[in-house]
């Protein structure tokens, strides 16, 4: 990308949409016939964000930074970078003025980090594709994150055959699960009127990369397959979480030297010339009863509820109590749209078949011991809060964190053969004293 444009406008400056100006007259070429199309830019709207509760962060999220990407079909030298103040009325408008014929895919993203941003600019839309060698990743743990400050993207195409008006959607690329409680209501006896606890909910196995874009044609800008992949997946036979009918089947490939529980550096300027993990709160082999938590800070805190079982906290069910107890959770947690689950699959599976993909995990202590109730999160949803008004314990936990370990049964028939009869009429014993040879040596 060749051009970087930044647009600070003070807020006592921002007018409302209906009285807009044009901006940016650098972009303005004479000479041949000119079109102009006007971007108006709006968050899509969604339930508001929480993390624990209310008075631990706010409970709305918003757009605090814009950065416009824009490729052009024709004139691609004139591909640039614009970063924008968000109006607060909710509604950004920027103007675009191009020759005549031209077709430019405008590419928003709200809430990067600035080295993200800076970063991205640097590449052209094939490199925003490349995910393989992934050359611009948005890395989620590089403070591409707050509870106030969610990630956003959106795209829309343009023609300029005349002036014209573009509205562009942004979608969060994070997905949220509210917990509302937990319910203990075991079927099998032997789990009744133990003493339990709830030692943690978590989110794991989270993708820390999304790569920007799924192509790097401007003909795809007018669709989230952009951004999310192939969609229109129908039917709960699909098994996706919250028994979606329809969504997104999110993919990415595995970029070069990528595995589950490693590192790399990403290269970029800041913040992003160190090593980042590819994986956040990666459980996938991990041995049994051990919950791996590694997110740290804010990341912590969105994808992790613990409670200090050893002060009393987190008490699900009191020993010597048979009927069914619960306690309220209240949190909210949350994913990214990373390397994420695109295909179906069960929490019940052997040791190597295990999947690696995220999973809702709760791990209660029943009498001193720690058992683990993983959630399979299938084809989770950007922009979508899965809330989840009671989650009921009703059987035997697992002993490893990432999945149920699948047990294989063999049928054995026993008998006991009768006798074989065999008559012995007579045995000759005895030795020649010479030869030492037996004598007869005959069996009758």
């Amino acid at each position: 990308m060749r051009r970087i444009l930044s647009l600070l406008l003070p807020l006592a400056l921002m007018l409302p949409v209906s009285c807009s100006k044009d901006i940016e007259p650098q972009q303005i070429r004479t000479g041949d016939e000119e079109h102009t199309a006007t971007i108006q830019i709006r968050a899509s709207g969604s339930a508001q964000t929480k993390a624990q509760n209310t008075s631990d962060v706010p409970l709305t999220d918003g757009v605090q930074r814009l950065d416009l990407y824009i490729f052009h079909q024709t004139a691609t030298e004139d591909d640039r970078h614009v970063t924008l103040t968000p109006d607060p009325s909710g509604t950004t408008e920027y103007k675009i003025r191009e020759k005549k014929g031209e077709r430019v895919g405008i590419i928003a993203m709200a809430n990067l980090d600035a080295d993200t941003a800076e970063m991205l600019a640097s590449h052209t839309l094939s490199d925003f594709a490349d995910d393989y060698n992934m050359p611009c990743p948005i890395v989620w743990t590089a403070n591409n994150f707050d509870f106030d400050r969610i990630p956003m993207v959106g795209a829309k195409d343009a023609y300029f055959n005349g002036d014209t008006t573009v509205e562009l959607e942004l979608r969060r690329l994070m997905w949220r699960v509210d917990v509302g409680s937990i319910v203990y209501d075991p079927e099998d006896e032997r789990l009744r009127g133990k003493d339990v606890f709830v030692k943690n909910i978590a989110i794991t196995n989270i993708g820390n990369h999304f790569n920007p874009t799924k192509s790097s044609s401007i003909g795809h800008f007018y669709t989230w397959y952009l951004f999310f992949g192939n969609g229109e997946y129908a039917g709960s036979s699909t098994g996706a979480f919250g028994d979606i009918d329809d969504g997104f089947r999110f993919y990415t490939n595995a970029p070069t030297g990528w595995s589950q529980n490693g590192t790399w550096n990403p290269g970029g300027p800041g913040i992003l010339n160190q090593e980042y993990p590819r994986t956040i709160n990666n459980n996938y082999q991990i041995e049994k009863g051990v919950l791996n938590i590694d997110a740290t800070g804010k990341y912590l805190t969105a994808t992790c509820q613990s409670y200090n079982v050893a002060s009393g906290q987190g008490r699900l069910a009191t020993a010597g109590v048979t009927t069914a107890q619960s306690m309220s959770v209240g949190k909210s947690l949350y994913g990214f749209m990373g390397r994420g689950c695109f295909s179906t699959y069960s929490a019940v599976s052997a040791y190597n078949k295990q999947q690696p993909y995220p999973k809702l995990v709760i791990e209660l202590s029943i009498d001193g011991v720690s058992r683990f109730y993983p959630i399979p999160i299938i084809y989770p949803q950007p922009n979508t809060v899965y809330q989840v008004d009671k989650i009921t314990i009703t059987g035997e936990g697992s002993d490893y964190s990432n999945f149920f370990e699948e047990k294989y049964y063999a049928t054995f028939t026993i008998s006991v053969k009768d006798w074989d009869e065999l008559e012995v009429n007579n045995i000759d014993v005895g030795v020649d004293p010479i030869t030492g040879q037996p004598v007869g040596g005959q069996q009758n």
